[in-house]
């Protein structure tokens, strides 16, 4: 009788175990839905930077820039950012990173910072309050070219649009009327970028072929103010107004009118086609975030600072701003234009004399 139980026990132990395996075979484990990029919808509200790594989704390729894409050896006709040039290498003091106590009183003074601007005390504190993890020096910065505000907030006419360094950003508008001087086209394509830069991008591409063998390719550059306008205007009836900022910038906001920014694009191994979406798989995408600051190239939009920026990840999307500042910013391994601009430049002038 003892064994008949024990085994009709197992029994039951054997079909509810089966019954648990059937389940997670069938089912599988749950997972939270991770939304593709164009879902992440960035708030007007002021800058805080991302908790943890931004991470990004494969994109949808029929999202972005809706032109054909061209091929490598065709003509590719479409028409299409920094701040001031030169200035002292003013090294804030790094050494000052206490934060602000409660009862307001900073620990050391923020004035010790070499970006320090004395009219923005107030709205420093305020930042600092409200971000209290972020480093004081990248606060500081951040404040000093208005991300403070909110993005579209506040937003500041560029009254020098020309200077190699100009800062183009949400908060920062280009005039409606401004056409760079000197464009010229690519070699190899028909889409314009100042000569200085086009140079600088034609040198950098005959350093990528030489060294790996591979083409860098050109998809977009110079862009009318009324070029961004309708551009923009698609994207946000395609995806609404508030998607479509988190990809594409408003007409005067765009760095591509400066003539100082190009996008690239990779040949798609499954097929052969000429993608940007996951170019930051690439070996060129790893050749230029070793190299491209000896060119004067920066990435524009990384992986984990969109909270900064205000757009997603944009492997692709390059600025020139020179050999100078970009190897400053690759060596002071500053992210963002936004955190170097406020770091070093208010226009043509070193920011502690902006104040």
């Amino acid at each position: 009788m003892k064994r008949i139980v024990f085994a009709c026990a197992a029994l039951i132990f054997l079909l509810s175990s089966c019954s648990d395996i059937g389940f997670s075979i069938r089912y599988g484990a749950k997972t939270e839905p991770v939304l593709p990029p164009q879902s992440q919808e960035i708030k007007g509200a002021p800058v805080a930077p991302p908790k943890e790594a931004v991470k990004q989704t494969e994109p949808s390729p029929v999202t972005r820039e809706p032109e054909e894409t061209p091929n490598v050896d065709e003509a590719i006709e479409i028409s299409d950012e920094s701040l001031g040039e030169g200035g002292a290498s003013l090294i804030p003091d790094l050494s000052v990173t206490q934060g602000i106590s409660a009862g307001g009183e900073a620990d050391n003074s923020l004035a010790a910072f070499g970006h320090y601007i004395s009219k923005n005390e107030e709205r420093y504190r305020a930042f600092i309050e409200a971000y209290p993890d972020m480093a004081l020096t990248k606060a500081l910065a951040l404040v000093n070219v208005n991300a403070d505000y909110g993005y579209y907030k506040n937003i500041t006419q560029i009254a020098d649009p020309a200077e190699l360094l100009v800062f183009c950003n949400k908060n920062f508008q280009l005039p409606a009327d401004y056409i760079p001087e000197g464009l010229r086209n690519i070699a190899g394509y028909s889409i314009m970028l100042t000569d200085t830069a086009a140079t600088a991008f034609e040198d950098m591409a005959a350093a990528v072929k030489a060294e790996l063998g591979l083409k860098l390719i050109a998809i977009s550059a110079y862009r009318s103010f009324d070029y961004q306008k309708a551009l923009f205007a698609r994207y946000a009836k395609a995806d609404g107004e508030g998607v479509a900022e988190t990809y594409s910038a408003r007409a005067g906001h765009s760095e591509h009118q400066t003539g100082l920014t190009v996008d690239l694009l990779h040949m798609w191994p499954s097929t052969g086609s000429l993608r940007r979406e996951n170019f930051q798989n690439t070996e060129q995408y790893a050749w230029m975030l070793e190299h491209a600051h000896e060119y004067g190239f920066i990435l524009r939009y990384p992986e984990n600072d969109v909270s900064v920026t205000g757009y997603l990840f944009e492997p692709w999307h390059w600025r020139y701003i020179g050999v100078e500042d970009a190897t400053r910013m690759h060596e002071a391994e500053i992210t963002t234009f936004e955190e170097y601009t406020g770091t070093f430049y208010r226009g043509t002038t070193p920011v502690t004399e902006a104040g």
